[in-house]
Order: C-alpha cells, then sequence, then structure tokens
C-alpha cells in the first residue's frame, strides 16, 4: 500500500513540474487577488465619515445630482421663443415700412383716398402687433429671469436636500460602528457567563454524584446554558448583519471582515465645553427639517405675492408649521443634552464600581494565594471584576452614543423629539 501511495505522490509530482509556468502564475494571481479581497479592512472611528463620504454609492449619486442641477440652463427653453419673436419684430418693421412707403406713393391723390384709408388701417394694426411683440419680448424676458431664480431656488434646494440625505448615512453609519462595540462587548459577556455556568455545572455534576445535590438543579443550569447559547446565535448573527450594513455603507462588499478600533474617549473637557444655550442656536441655525419648513414658508410667501396663488391661509399654515418645528427641535436638543449629562453621571458611577471591584479583586487574589478561597471562588471573583470592567466599557459606550447624537445635532441632524 505504500508503494502505490508513493507512486501516486510522484506522479503528481511529476505533472506539476510538467504543469505550464502561466498556469500557476494564473492560479497565483488569482488566489491573491482572492486573499485581497477577504483581507481586513482597518477601520477607525475618526476617519468613518469621510470614508463613507468618499465611497457610499447613494452619496456619490447624490452628488452627480446636485452637479446636474447645478449644470442645468432654462435659458436654453427660451431660445425659441426669443428667436420667434425677433422674427416677428423684423417682420412687422419690414411690414410696416412697406406700407408708409405705398402710402406716400398715393399722396394726396382724391380718387386714392378709399385704398389710402383702407392701408392706413392696416399700418395702425400693424403697429399695434409690432408693440404686442415688443410686450412679448419683454414678458419673455422677465419670464427667463424668473425662471433662473427659480432654478436657482432649486439648485439651493437640492444641494441642501442631498446633504441632509448624505448626512443621515454618515450618521447611521457612525451608530453602526458604534453598535458593532457595544455587541462585541455583549458577546464578551456571554462567553463569560458560558464559562462561569460551565464551572457551574461540572461542580454541580460531581455533587450530584455524590448525592450533595439533585438532578433538578443541573437540568437548570443546563436549560441556562442552552438559553445562553441561543442568545449568542442571535447576538453573533446580529453583529453579521451589522457588519454587511456598515460595509456597504462604506462602500465594500457585503462579507467585508472590518478590524475596527477602539472608540475614542469622551474627556471631560469635552463634557465641560457643552454649552446648551450657545450650542442650540446652533442646532437651530443649521436644522434641516427647520430649513425645509423655512423653504416652503418662503415659497408660500411668494407665490401669494406674485399672484401664482391667492392662498394666503396656506402660507399662514406654513408660518405655523416653521413655528412647531422649531419647538420640537428645542425639545428635541434639550433631551439630547440631558441625556449626555445623564450618561456622564453614569459613566462615573460605573468607573467608581470599577475602582472597588478592583481592590476588592486584590484582597481575593491575596487570600486564593494563600490558600483562603477555592479555586472557583477564585475564578468567581474574576467574573465579577470582569463584569463590572464590562459595565463601564458599556458605560463609555453609552455616553459616546448620547455625546455623538449631541454633536450631530448641532449641525443639524436630529431625530424629532418622541
Amino acid at each position: 500500500m505504500k508503494r502505490y501511495i508513493a507512486a501516486g505522490l510522484s506522479a503528481l509530482l511529476l505533472c506539476s513540474m510538467c504543469a505550464p509556468a502561466y498556469a500557476a502564475d494564473a492560479g497565483s494571481g488569482e488566489q491573491a487577488a482572492e486573499a485581497e479581497e477577504n483581507a481586513p479592512v482597518s477601520l477607525t472611528f475618526d476617519t468613518l465619515e469621510q470614508t463613507v463620504r468618499e465611497n457610499n454609492v447613494s452619496i456619490k449619486s447624490y452628488n452627480n445630482t446636485v452637479k446636474s442641477e447645478e449644470e442645468t440652463d432654462v435659458s436654453v427653453d427660451y431660445d425659441m421663443d426669443y428667436i420667434t419673436i425677433v422674427n416677428q419684430i423684423s417682420s412687422y418693421r419690414q411690414q410696416i415700412a412697406d406700407l408708409k412707403d405705398a402710402i406716400d406713393d398715393l399722396g394726396d391723390d382724391p380718387e386714392q383716398a378709399a385704398l389710402k384709408s383702407t392701408l392706413q388701417a392696416q399700418l395702425r394694426t400693424l403697429e399695434r402687433n409690432l408693440q404686442a411683440a415688443h410686450s412679448s419680448y419683454n414678458d419673455l424676458d422677465d419670464k427667463e429671469d424668473d425662471a433662473k431664480e427659480d432654478q436657482q431656488k432649486t439648485v439651493v434646494s437640492t444641494r441642501r436636500e442631498m446633504q441632509n440625505a448624505a448626512d443621515q448615512i454618515c450618521k447611521d453609519a457612525e451608530n453602526n460602528y458604534i453598535s458593532l462595540e457595544a455587541l462585541q462587548y455583549s458577546l464578551n459577556e456571554t462567553e463569560r457567563s458560558l464559562a462561569q455556568l460551565d464551572r457551574n455545572i461540572a461542580a454541580v455534576e460531581k455533587q450530584v454524584a455524590l448525592g450533595m445535590a439533585g438532578p433538578n438543579q443541573l437540568k437548570s443550569l443546563q436549560s441556562q446554558r442552552e438559553t445562553l447559547l441561543a442568545s449568542q446565535t442571535t447576538l453573533n448573527t446580529q453583529y453579521e448583519s451589522l457588519s454587511n450594513t456598515l460595509a456597504i455603507q462604506c462602500g465594500y462588499h457585503t462579507g467585508t471582515v472590518f478590524r475596527t478600533a477602539a472608540l475614542p474617549a469622551v474627556t471631560q473637557e469635552q463634557l465641560d465645553a457643552m454649552d446648551y444655550e450657545a450650542d442650540l442656536k446652533e442646532a437651530v441655525k443649521n436644522s434641516y427639517s427647520i430649513w425645509a419648513k423655512q423653504d416652503t414658508a418662503d415659497r408660500a410667501s411668494d407665490d401669494y405675492e406674485d399672484n401664482v396663488t391667492n392662498n394666503l391661509y396656506a402660507y399662514e399654515a406654513a408660518k405655523i408649521a416653521l413655528d412647531a418645528e422649531k419647538e420640537n427641535v428645542t425639545a428635541s436638543f434639550r433631551k439630547l443634552y440631558k441625556d449626555v449629562q445623564e450618561k456622564g453621571d453614569a459613566l462615573r458611577a460605573a468607573n467608581a464600581d470599577l475602582e472597588q471591584a478592583e481592590k476588592t479583586f486584590a484582597v481575593q487574589q491575596v487570600q486564593y494565594q494563600r490558600g483562603m478561597i477555592s479555586q472557583m471562588a477564585f475564578a468567581d471573583a474574576q467574573d465579577a471584576l470582569e463584569a463590572a470592567q464590562e459595565a463601564a466599557a458599556a458605560a463609555e459606550i453609552n455616553l459616546f452614543t448620547s455625546y455623538n447624537t449631541y454633536e450631530w445635532a448641532k449641525r443639524g441632524v436630529m431625530d424629532s423629539a418622541a
């Protein structure tokens, strides 16, 4: 049998030696490309917004929409109308000149009085037509100016709308990045809980064997383990789904593996720099929802003043909606400000608990080294410390989430008040 295996290996070796060089090169090239495609992508929160703005397909489409609107020339729509009216004016002038020559040729001959009267009537008609053509030309010029003004408003409106849509995508991507970090902590906590349960299950199994514990106690622990495993599966599914969503937002293909950096910490200096009144003023100034309501009110006012519509109530309703939106933004921003303060307090409390847990663990570590507590008790002490560490990390993520949402609100991107 060994001879057969050796012969087979020799044959394979000969085949590989006789294979064309380009085939090996092609294979290695494909493998390199596949390896590069599947290589983890490094991603940091600080550069995430720039990555999304540069690579996101929807944002690229928004930019093209704005560019197309900016390049639209409404004057082209009026070129043929101008040509038509200019030709009419030229024709009327020529006919008027011809009629005047004909009338002058008739002179004061009484026999030509009737014809002369007819020609003069035609002349007056042509002069009225010429005047009307001049008026049409002036009206067309005014309409073109109005169209250009409307086009400029459309450009501004489109640019603002697309900017807000892009901002929303960037904000959502940042929220997904933060959620991935939070999910990772949840997965770590689940792993720790599973390890703790496994230790307890092993201990109870021995107790059951010795008759020191009942089988129902063991079944309860095993049931808890199954529940935790199901929760772990759900968390992994959520993590994969969220990672794919973030990949698409960043312009990558689904299945991209990210190597994410830790979230930046919110410093006390940043918290101290928060000024509710000044920040609220900035948020109101930049708010897209307020801008949209203001734009609606402005358009309703322009339509009423330009006699496009005689509905004064439309303008009044738009003003009421604008005032209501300002109040809504103010209420939303007040909630965000308070939430940052509350999350800051929660982090300080979690850090205090962690500090106490570290002191407690230090004592238990000494006790374990001296044989004063069991290995299982020491493992439980490690779990308690890790739980405090994860609670502090979760509180830090919650503060960062709240602060980041507050910063986006200052930029004008904010969810409505509940």
